[in-house]
């Protein structure tokens, strides 16, 4: 009796988006119509914007000139749908007023799941491991504002992981994949400066990502990392502490296309190729 192969597990990897749903839907479906494979999820990097409508918006810290509801909307109430299942962390640009009401992370609408601040999804048999928010030193050890404190405190207050965050992320084990928002620091090659000179939040290459972010690479020996932020695609390959090689996608965002999204197959024997674009 011969024995049935499995097939091999397709999933997309997208950076910020920012209200730009449709545009991720289209993005993702054309690769699907022109290849003739299957997605079977999405991993998203933050600033996805899941905003329903304007009290959602009012909880948020943005600019003047970027407050804008998005597409999300269309999905909340049905008039468009996720085809695949989205898994999502949290950014620097997001309704915290509906994040923080699941903390832990949980389901939003039909195929659209908050990872959560520290959370942990398991998917295409791979553990999948997510830390929301970007890091300011100063508030690293605050206490971070409850819900009723919305519009009492500044809203970047709550766009910041804390240590209890880092803390519970380091705590998994057998992590495949780790999500962050903000880039670890020293993933750009030296021979790579030039292209991170005074660019968005970024003075020099070696001033990119946080420690943090960083130690949760070492510590959790990740096959891959994913990270979004500074709408520039990058990828290096990092040799941690242990001696373990761990590959670093960075992704752009929404409105610049290709460069926003990669595709990995999942092979029989487990590894993560990325093959698009």
């Amino acid at each position: 009796m011969s024995s049935t192969i499995a097939p091999e597990i397709y999933f997309a990897a997208v950076g910020d988006v920012h209200g730009h749903m449709h545009a991720m839907v289209r993005v993702l479906s054309g690769w699907e119509a022109s290849t003739r494979n299957s997605l079977s999820f999405v991993v998203q990097v933050g600033d996805f914007e899941p905003i329903r409508y304007e009290d959602d918006l009012n909880s948020m810290a943005v600019p003047a000139k970027y407050r804008a509801i998005g597409d999300f909307p269309d999905f909340f109430n049905g008039r468009a749908t996720f085809p695949w299942p989205v898994y999502f962390i949290g950014g620097n640009h997001e309704p915290y007023g509906l994040l923080d009401a699941i903390p832990e992370g949980g389901r939003v609408i039909h195929h659209c799941t908050y990872v959560g601040r520290a959370g942990v999804i398991e998917a295409g048999g791979l553990r999948i491991a997510g830390l929301s928010g970007i890091f300011l030193a100063e508030a690293f050890e605050r206490r971070r504002p409850r819900l009723e404190d919305l519009g009492k405190t500044s809203k970047k207050e709550f766009t910041y992981f804390r240590k209890e965050d880092v803390d519970r992320v380091a705590g998994f084990d057998s992590i495949d994949i780790l999500v962050v928002h903000e880039w670890p620091d020293g993933v750009i090659a030296p021979e790579d400066a030039d292209e991170f000179e005074n660019i968005r939040r970024s003075s020099r290459y070696d001033a990119v990502g946080n420690e943090y972010a960083r130690l949760l690479m070492e510590v959790l020996e990740p096959r891959l990392v994913l990270c979004g932020h500074m709408h520039k695609r990058y990828h290096n390959r990092i040799r941690l502490e242990s001696g373990k090689i761990v590959d670093v996608r960075c992704l752009a965002h929404m409105g610049m296309g290709r460069d926003a999204i990669s595709i990995y197959r999942i092979a029989q024997d487990g590894s993560i190729v990325e093959v698009w674009p």
